[in-house]
């Protein structure tokens, strides 16, 4: 299998949705692109806060990026990539230096979801791109024509994967209060900040194998359940293609498994 090609392939796929359009028409920018840069760079340094005021943000992209721009430009900018839901706004209390008490300022940081949706091919995401590439060389290595193999690839579970026989067939939901006693034979159990998956109680999706084929059923989920962005049918036995993405409900707070088999 040609993994770079299979990639350009999915990423052809994602570009397809305007709210992905939007993303990448904001990133399609110099300053808003170091923007990115400095704000991810920060989130990815452990125990720090993970907000930058607009000033802070200023002081670095002409430091490090040489980028000298008024504040009103860079709030044009910021503006943006809030309207595109990479950023967010946050109101905060700040110590305001050489007075007393403090002051609402605005401050801003990459959203947890900002890049889920869609696999930039670019240097600022490079890192997304081989963890791609690293997850279908792993996935492959368990493939033997008897097993799918389903990994996790957002959120808190990221990067968990399953190895599911064709004789078993799986259950997949969020983890809840339940009576381990009562689960089924094979559970998939995802954590709880999955909040748009449905409980395991009653599962988001089931997949089993038949006929030489993979299927996956949504078992009437509230939320729903795509494939490679394509809405699928409640209660209603879909095939799933090898190297597929199925995701369980869109946006922040749902889940995003990668099948291959």
């Amino acid at each position: 299998m040609n993994n770079i090609t299979n990639n350009h392939e999915i990423l052809n796929e994602l570009f397809k949705d305007n709210s992905k359009q939007l993303k990448l028409s904001a990133v399609n920018n110099n300053v808003r692109y170091a923007i990115l840069e400095i704000l991810r760079k920060v989130q990815d340094k452990p125990d720090t806060q993970n907000q930058l005021y607009s000033r802070e943000i200023n002081t670095i992209l002409l430091e490090k990026y040489k980028i000298n721009i008024t504040p009103q430009m860079l709030g044009q900018h910021l503006r943006r990539l809030v309207d595109a839901n990479l950023v967010e706004e946050k109101t905060i209390k700040r110590e305001v230096p050489n007075k007393i008490g403090k002051r609402s300022v605005k401050g801003y940081n990459l959203k947890d979801d900002a890049f889920e949706e869609i696999l930039l091919e670019i240097s600022f995401l490079t890192d997304e791109l081989m963890k791609l590439n690293t997850l279908f060389n792993s996935n492959e290595e368990y493939i033997d024509g008897k097993h799918c193999i389903l990994t996790v690839f957002n959120g808190k579970d990221k990067g968990k994967s399953y190895k599911i026989h064709q004789d078993e067939t799986v259950f997949i939901g969020r983890k809840s209060k339940y009576n381990k006693n009562e689960l089924l034979t094979f559970t998939i159990l995802l954590d709880n900040t999955y909040k748009k998956v449905s409980t395991i109680d009653k599962p988001h999706i089931k997949i089993y194998h038949k006929d030489n084929q993979w299927y996956m059923i949504d078992e009437n989920s509230i939320s729903g359940t795509y494939i490679d962005d394509k809405k699928v049918p409640h209660s209603t036995a879909t095939k799933v293609k090898n190297n597929s993405f199925i995701r369980l409900s869109q946006g922040t707070g749902s889940a995003i498994i990668y099948c291959s088999y």
